[in-house]
């Protein structure tokens, strides 16, 4: 039986199943580009994975797959995205850099496949919101083109808390309430990650002074909601999500520990939200596989893929970050104090007369 060598990093339902007669079994070798790319206008750089996956009868897969020469492309691959207007008129085109990640710090993780190098295409250029993005991978030697294209996510705007108010915004939630999260759906997006980054201090109090010492500023993410969809929703339509409020003492409860030093505290002082948004073509490769992707896992299932002559995914993201707003008085309170979260050294709010200590 002859061996399928795959993407460093891929996961193929055809490997999992078998063998597929939609492989040419008889022949010596076919090629099979592998795309992964994610493009966001909100950092200053993208890269797009691209590796190669053939059939090969003479060779151990294990052995091929260890081996950075069969599952990475050389020289011979060229690598280009043209940009289009929205009434699909050509603006222009960049060719891609190739380039080793483990040398810019983005490792692959280690595994099976080869880890070093890790070959990346950079594309170093501002993207264009209003800009509709082809990618074109051309074998120079083999003649074999893929091709795959995707808009690109506008900015939106987050509605609660409200960033554009003039008044001041906090974050209020009690273990048995909710707090309502709200943003306008961006234009071009399909679903989302979003997480709550809280900001928090801890050090140590000194009872004849009234002084904290050694105070160090850290902060923790809770990823609330993944995978939120917003296929059925228009650009600019509210869309509303309800933290809850026993979710997010439960989750202090099972990520902070009690210090035994009754003068260790923790002040919880405010938190920010962090949304990842999505294209359609990622949403849809998340309905058909349920996977997790990730820059370094480089994940791909055969059941979807917007690449023409090839497998993977091209799709738009754009990562956005809320200001920092404070935790309300009681939220501070039920923190320190409230029967999910007490003995975890987290101190109520300032004006509570027995602070730092609930009593």
């Amino acid at each position: 039986m002859k061996k399928f060598l795959f993407a460093a990093g891929l996961i193929l339902t055809w490997f999992i199943h078998g063998c597929t007669t939609d492989f040419d079994l008889n022949a010596d070798f076919q090629e099979t580009p592998v795309v992964y790319g994610l493009l966001d206008p909100t950092i200053p750089v993208n890269y797009i994975r691209i590796n190669r996956a053939y059939l090969n009868d003479s060779i151990d897969g294990l052995t091929l797959a260890a081996d950075p020469n069969e599952i990475y492309y050389g020289d011979e691959l060229t690598v280009k995205l043209e940009y289009y207007d929205t009434y699909g008129n050509f603006q222009g085109s960049s060719f891609l850099e190739r380039v080793d990640g483990d040398t810019l710090g983005i490792p692959k993780n280690s595994g099976t496949f080869a880890n070093i190098p890790n070959i990346l295409y950079r594309y170093s250029d501002t993207l264009n919101e209003d800009f509709t993005y082809r990618l074109i991978v051309v074998n120079t030697e083999s003649g074999k083109s893929v091709y795959s294209e995707t808009p690109i996510i506008n900015d939106f705007l987050i509605v609660r808390p409200n960033e554009e108010s003039i008044f001041p915004q906090a974050i209020s939630i009690s273990p048995n309430g909710f707090y309502q999260f709200a943003f306008n759906n961006a234009k071009d997006a399909a679903i989302y990650d979003i997480t709550m980054r809280i900001h928090y201090r801890e050090g140590t109090y000194v009872p004849a002074t009234g002084d904290f010492v050694d105070m160090v500023s850290k902060e923790i993410d809770w990823k609330f909601v993944k995978n939120l969809s917003t296929i059925s929703s228009g650009p600019g339509e509210l869309i509303t999500y309800d933290i809850q409020g026993p979710a997010f003492y439960n989750f202090l409860k099972n990520n902070f520990f009690a210090n035994p030093d009754p003068n260790f505290i923790r002040l919880a002082d405010s938190a920010q939200f962090i949304m990842d948004a999505g294209g359609e073509s990622f949403y849809k490769y998340i309905q058909y596989s349920s996977a997790t992707l990730g820059l370094n896992e480089g994940q791909v299932i055969l059941e979807y893929t917007n690449v023409d002559g090839g497998l993977g995914i091209l799709s738009g993201r754009y990562k956005k970050i809320s200001k920092i707003y404070p935790f309300t008085i009681q939220t501070r309170d039920s923190i320190g104090c409230s029967t999910v979260t007490q003995g975890l050294n987290f101190a109520p709010d300032q004006s509570t007369p027995s602070f730092p200590f609930c009593d």
